[in-house]
C-alpha cells in the first residue's frame, strides 16, 4: 500500500475514532508529566478540559494538582499535538479507596461506551525504580489484582530507569568504579540487569490476577535528547485491532519513521 493509501487511511480512522485516548496512572514523582510532554515534543503544559469539552482554568484545579488528587475525567491535551487525550490519576497510592473505584468504573464505562470517541484505548502505569525496594505497593497491588481493564491494554512504564545505574556504582569497587567511568555502561548495565530482575519487579506483576500487557524501561527521558520512541513502538505492538494501531501511529508527529515503517508493511 502506498504512503498516499495510508495517509487517506489514517484520516478516515481519525474521523470515525476522533483522538487516541490515554490513561496514564502512578503515584507522585513518577515523571508522568515529562513522559507527556515528550511524546507531544513539548515543554508546556496541557491544556484541560472536563468531561463535557469545557476549557478549565489551570488555577481552579492547582490546588488538587498538587496534593496528587486529580479528577479523572478531565481532559489533558497539549497544543503541540492534540490528536493525544490523556486522563491522568493520582491519589489511591496514598490509601484513598474512593478514587480507586472511581478508577475502575471510569475504566470500565470508557473501554465498553457505545461514544466511539469517548473510548479509552490504552493504560501506561508509572512505576519509578529510584527506589526499587519499594516499586510495588499497595496502590499496585489493588490495580493489577482488583481492576479489570476490560481488554484496554495496560503497559507499564519503568521510570527513573537510570537510578538502578547508582545502585549499581555502590556494588563495585572503588578502582572497579573507577574503569566503570571511563567504560560507559558496559561493566554498569550487567549490575543493573541484576538489581532488577533480583527485584523481581515484572515477574510479580506478570503473575497477578489482571498482568499487564508488556513492559518499557525509560531512562534519562529528563534530557533535551532523549525522546520516548520505545513506549511509542511498544504501545503500538499491544494494541489488538487494526483501527487502533493506525490511530495511534497517526498521532506520532514527532515519530516519522514509525509511520513511515507503518506504512511500508502494509
Amino acid at each position: 500500500m502506498s504512503t498516499e493509501d495510508t495517509s487517506s487511511q489514517f484520516e478516515d480512522i481519525r474521523k470515525k475514532f476522533g483522538r487516541f485516548r490515554i490513561l496514564i496512572v502512578g503515584r507522585a514523582n513518577a515523571g508522568k508529566t515529562t513522559i507527556l510532554q515528550k511524546i507531544c515534543n513539548t515543554t508546556e503544559s496541557p491544556e484541560i478540559y472536563d468531561g463535557k469539552g469545557n476549557k478549565i482554568d489551570p488555577s481552579q484545579v492547582e490546588g488538587s494538582m498538587g496534593r496528587g488528587i486529580h479528577d479523572i475525567e478531565n481532559e489533558l491535551i497539549f497544543t503541540s499535538n492534540d490528536k493525544f487525550i490523556f486522563h491522568d490519576l493520582q491519589g489511591f497510592e496514598a490509601g484513598r479507596k474512593d478514587e480507586f473505584v472511581r478508577m475502575k468504573e471510569f475504566i470500565a464505562d470508557r473501554a465498553n461506551t457505545t461514544q466511539i470517541k469517548k473510548r479509552l484505548h490504552a493504560i501506561w502505569y508509572c512505576i519509578p525504580m529510584d527506589k526499587i525496594d519499594r516499586a510495588i505497593q499497595r496502590s499496585e497491588e489493588m490495580f493489577f489484582e482488583e481492576c479489570d481493564p476490560n481488554n484496554v491494554p495496560v503497559v507499564v512504564l519503568f521510570t527513573k530507569f537510570d537510578a538502578l545505574r547508582v545502585k549499581a556504582m555502590v556494588k563495585l569497587a572503588p578502582a572497579d568504579r573507577r574503569l566503570a567511568l571511563q567504560e560507559g555502561l558496559s561493566k554498569i548495565q550487567p549490575l543493573m540487569e541484576e538489581i532488577f530482575n533480583g527485584a523481581d519487579v515484572w515477574g510479580r506483576l506478570s503473575k497477578m490476577t489482571y498482568p499487564p500487557k508488556s513492559s518499557v524501561r525509560l531512562e534519562n527521558i529528563h534530557k533535551a535528547n532523549e525522546g520516548c520512541n520505545i513506549l511509542i513502538e511498544n504501545t503500538a505492538l499491544v494494541l489488538n485491532d487494526e483501527a487502533l494501531q493506525m490511530l495511534f501511529v497517526s498521532a506520532q508527529e514527532t515519530n516519522i519513521a514509525l509511520c513511515v515503517n507503518y506504512a511500508a508493511q502494509r
